[in-house]
């Protein structure tokens, strides 16, 4: 009898390898930092000596605003492109947990979907691919994909215009400007309506086969 393959492949190779190996390169940093001498842990950046913001709420029209209306503050230097770039090689312990908090969102939003949709994995191995319990997980991870790339990017810009401010002296910036300058995570929003539309859908592929199987 000929083998039938996993209809979940390759998502789940590639699902279980990227959690796999973001759990190993966790765990090998930790062990360096605690027993290797030199070896510092710098994770989401934890133990970055210097800390670099880029104010993306603001344009400098290709470097054609003057410098003067850009001013580092003590300690910090500038660079202008098509946004104004910020940084300090000895940063506040404030900046430091700012610099930290910037990238804390998008890592909880994109490990998050990993673990859901291993768990959707996982469940629909055991449980099979057409049951309840399978679309509803599927609907978890649309809202993930929703709700949490929304979140995940407002948090962040707040954070980054916060840090902008500690870094600028003559700078708008604020933790309010970053609620009204963030980006739209137009991909992320339309892949969770899709997941959405499609758990839906199976609910109720679901409900209309109970209804024959009870019927039949």
């Amino acid at each position: 009898m000929a083998t039938v393959r996993n209809p979940l492949e390759p998502l789940s190779s590639a699902v279980r390898g990227i959690v796999t190996l973001i759990a190993v390169g966790l765990l090998a940093g930790l062990l360096g930092a605690l027993f290797v001498d030199g070896v510092h842990l710098q994770v989401l950046g934890i133990g970055d000596k210097s800390v670099c913001v880029v104010d993306t709420s603001t344009t400098t029209s290709g470097g054609e605003v003057p410098p003067m209306e850009f001013k580092p503050a003590p300690g910090a230097t500038i660079e202008l492109d098509a946004h104004p770039s910020y940084c300090t090689d000895d940063p506040t312990t404030a900046q430091s947990l700012l610099h930290t908090a910037i990238q804390v969102p998008p890592f909880v939003f994109s490990v998050g979907a990993l673990l859901l949709v291993l768990q959707l994995i996982r469940g629909a191995e055991r449980e099979g691919l057409y049951t309840a319990r399978t679309a509803g997980r599927l609907r978890r991870v649309g809202w993930w994909l929703l709700a949490g790339s929304v979140l995940a990017a407002i948090a962040k810009s707040t954070t980054e215009q916060s840090l902008v401010h500690s870094l600028s002296r003559n700078t708008d910036a604020t933790a309010v400007t970053g609620l009204l300058s963030w980006h739209m995570p137009f991909m992320a929003i339309l892949t969770g309506l899709g997941v959405l539309s499609f758990a839906r859908v199976m609910r109720i592929g679901i409900a209309m086969r109970e209804d024959l199987d009870g019927t039949v």
